[in-house]
């Protein structure tokens, strides 16, 4: 069963692991892909945690940009 996250826009937020069957990246090159600003960065659902979600949206575009 797949989590809803949602952000203050009640928008869809994914996981690491939810973006990386949606795009068939492995973990390690998102992550690389990340810091060298090559996909979109990931957001902070709560200020004080350390969980990071990537809008939905964000992720649509990219992949509409390959």
């Amino acid at each position: 069963m797949q989590r809803q996250y949602f952000n203050e826009t009640n928008e869809r937020l994914l996981t690491y692991e939810e973006v990386c069957a949606v795009t068939q990246l492995s973990q390690a090159t998102l992550r690389r892909y990340v810091k060298a600003g090559r996909f979109p960065a990931p957001i902070k659902p709560s200020p004080q945690g350390r969980a990071v979600r990537f809008r939905i949206q964000d992720v649509r575009d990219w992949l509409d940009r390959l």
